[in-house]
């Protein structure tokens, strides 16, 4: 009976957060999941909810997707998955980890500080936040900063940041569970904690998407980089 409730009360903060912010599932779900829940179980878990929310995310706001960023993402993405996992067999796992935190802590630092004006971004840019994501996910599972780092210096509305950063998100996470399936890693107890787990999922988005409506394009680019932060230093202090 605990670990269902529990279960239930992370996934409702986790959905809040990634119906809130168009990601960050991972973030609150991943470490809490770790104290009752066997990594190779919460791992594919919380990859299938956090699908589910970037599915549903991109359906309502489809319209403000940036497809022509989305192409050139995924085809930078994919190539860089297989330098990922090539690091990950020569340098230690927690240096790669170290070096993100330190590169997003400086990076959002910057950005929180010294406030620069929002760019347009080009393909090489744009190029290289996809290939860094797919060599980033590769090797330590944690792909997305680069693409919520390239959104976020764009001066696009937060709708536009969002439902790009939503089915990015989509598309990478249907790849990653369907290799996860066939590797058989979505197990019965997988399947299990993830139907008991759809309500609060539901409740979670729902709350998340009611928040966003109440917080501006500039508020929603501040928290933004605040998550990133937060999950920067937690990347360093996890690995030192």
């Amino acid at each position: 009976m605990f670990e269902t409730i529990a279960l239930a009360s992370i996934v409702v903060v986790a959905g809040f957060l990634q119906g809130l912010t168009g990601f960050g599932f991972a973030l609150v779900a991943l470490p809490l999941l770790g104290l009752f829940i066997d990594i190779k179980t919460s791992i594919p878990l919380i990859i299938m909810l956090a699908l589910c929310i970037s599915v549903a995310l991109s359906v309502q706001l489809r319209s403000s997707i940036n497809f022509k960023s989305i192409y050139t993402l995924m085809a930078a993405t994919i190539p860089g998955i297989p330098l990922g996992v090539y690091a990950l067999k020569n340098i230690p796992a927690e240096y790669l980890a170290i070096t993100l935190g330190i590169i997003m802590v400086s990076f959002t630092s910057y950005q929180l500080l010294a406030k620069p004006a929002p760019r347009h971004l080009g393909i090489f840019p744009t190029a290289l936040a996809g290939f860094l994501s797919g060599i980033i996910g590769g090797s330590i599972g944690a792909g997305g900063p680069p693409v919520i780092i390239y959104s976020t210096i764009q001066p696009w509305s937060k709708n536009q940041a969002k439902a790009t950063l939503t089915f990015y998100f989509a598309i990478s996470g249907a790849l990653i569970s369907m290799t996860h399936a066939y590797s058989g890693l979505i197990t019965q107890e997988v399947m299990h904690l993830f139907l008991i787990s759809l309500p609060s999922l539901a409740i979670g988005i729902f709350l998340g998407t009611l928040a966003y409506t109440r917080i501006s394009d500039h508020g929603y680019k501040k928290l933004a980089f605040v998550l990133v932060f937060i999950l920067g230093c937690a990347m360093i202090y996890k690995n030192i």
